[in-house]
């Protein structure tokens, strides 16, 4: 119980509070962790940090007071959900706004793609894409794996997901991150067809998932364009490399109100989880 009360507060007040305002804590224990991980040969990266962190944390978590503090503490500097919220927001206000041009930067500093060569339509498919590929990396992901290991759990995942994105990790770091994302993701998959159009996520899920060049990408964004009935995926330029994926989904083409119906998405998602940790408590 109190597990979930630290995450369900954790969450609160990471859509409360600006993200801004986590910013100058969370970017020095990234950078500390990145800067350890570089001065380690590849074979040890993950044996080394990721069994240090858990090691590390299994121990503080059990101590009095000390433990839920850093407990809320770690929840606060990895659960993204305010950060992708307020950017996903900012990006439909701008458009609404009539400022397109900054809308699309926005959306590259968001998501990566070179929006410059996007429309408006363009600019709101990849910021809906966007939404649903971070929410489920920095908020549903992590999430499943404190309510399956408390602090050790998200610290495996986190430190494990940081390790694979550094240059030089191999295929082994990012074959073990999609190991440890192989149920979260599904969950989540999942958990977005309940609280949106659950038939037709399922369907462009089973028949059309598997057409995108990641299969875990395209199970995410299959699963929202069916359960949002709008058309996702589509070639975009990230840093100057065209990538081609199929168009999915029967729906209507992306438009920016579908940005706002992918916020309410999420925030129906996460009070579906927080319900069914409830269950789970009782039982």
């Amino acid at each position: 119980m109190d597990a979930l009360v630290l995450a369900i507060a954790a969450l609160i007040l990471s859509r409360l509070v600006r993200p801004e305002t986590f910013e100058p804590y969370r970017r020095p224990v990234i950078g500390a962790l990145q800067s350890a991980t570089d001065k380690l040969p590849n074979s040890l990266r993950l044996p080394i940090m990721v069994g240090g962190a858990v090691v590390f944390s299994a121990v503080v978590a059990f101590l009095p007071v000390i433990g839920p503090l850093v407990t809320f503490a770690a929840l606060l500097l990895i659960l993204g959900y305010g950060r992708v919220t307020e950017d996903a927001l900012a990006i439909l206000t701008e458009l609404r706004g009539g400022s397109f041009s900054q809308a699309q930067a926005h959306l590259t500093h968001f998501s990566g793609v070179d929006a410059d060569q996007l429309d408006e339509n363009g600019v709101a498919r990849v910021t809906v894409e966007t939404q649903t590929l971070r929410l489920f990396t920095e908020v549903f992901s992590p999430l499943a794996w404190f309510a399956l290991g408390g602090l050790p759990g998200m610290l495996l995942l986190w430190t494990s997901r940081m390790i694979a994105e550094r240059d030089g990790s191999g295929e082994t770091s990012q074959r073990w991150v999609s190991l440890l994302n192989w149920v979260p993701l599904r969950l989540y998959a999942l958990t977005v067809g309940i609280m949106g159009d659950r038939e037709r996520s399922r369907s462009i899920w089973k028949h059309h998932a598997r057409e995108f060049s990641d299969g875990e990408i395209g199970i995410l964004i299959a699963a929202t364009a069916g359960a949002l009935r709008i058309r996702l995926g589509g070639s975009r330029c990230i840093k100057g490399v065209m990538i081609r994926e199929p168009s999915i989904g029967d729906g209507d083409e992306c438009a920016r109100y579908h940005i706002e119906e992918m916020v309410a998405l999420g925030q129906r998602s996460l009070l579906l989880w927080a319900v069914g940790g409830l269950l789970i408590i009782a039982l």
